[in-house]
């Protein structure tokens, strides 16, 4: 397959971490889940590897590296659907499109196809919000020192 560059349209965003990359395996990316209804999964089959997930949809998972080779930074341009940059966090369930970038690989006598994720549009912004018990700001002092603790 020659390199490539394909929109794929109407999906729903989970675990959005577009913001700022994470690191789960020691090299920082961006991660976005993309869900679809099973109806979808050979058509998105070729992007990543399918999976079924908690709410009986199907997902897989798209990322792109923090730095490219040159050590540049490389963020997820994401947009609304008139195109205007969006610097919301996306909440769980926000409905768009992404556009990604696709490429054969043989490193080390393996092979297979990467996909890299390029851009995010949004049809639907469910904005993040946390969610959870939190602490609650206290009068007084910044600091606590142990003087202050009464147990």
């Amino acid at each position: 397959m020659p390199n490539s560059t394909k929109v794929i349209r109407n999906l729903q965003f989970y675990y959005a971490k577009l913001d700022k990359p994470v690191s789960p395996f020691g090299t920082a990316i961006y991660d976005l889940q993309l869900r679809f209804p099973k109806e979808r999964v050979a058509e998105m089959t070729p992007f990543g590897k399918v999976r079924q997930v908690e709410d009986g949809q199907y997902a897989i998972n798209v990322t792109r590296k923090e730095k490219n080779a040159k050590g540049q930074k490389t963020p997820v341009r994401i947009v609304d659907s008139q195109k205007n940059p969006v610097k919301d966090l996306i909440g769980n369930g926000s409905i768009g499109n992404v556009i990604v970038y696709q490429y054969d690989y043989n490193v080390s006598g393996r092979t297979g196809t990467k996909t890299i994720l390029v851009a995010v549009q949004l049809t639907k912004l469910i904005k993040y919000e946390p969610e959870g018990i939190d602490f609650e700001v206290i009068e007084g002092s910044k600091e606590t020192t142990e003087a202050q603790v009464d147990f």
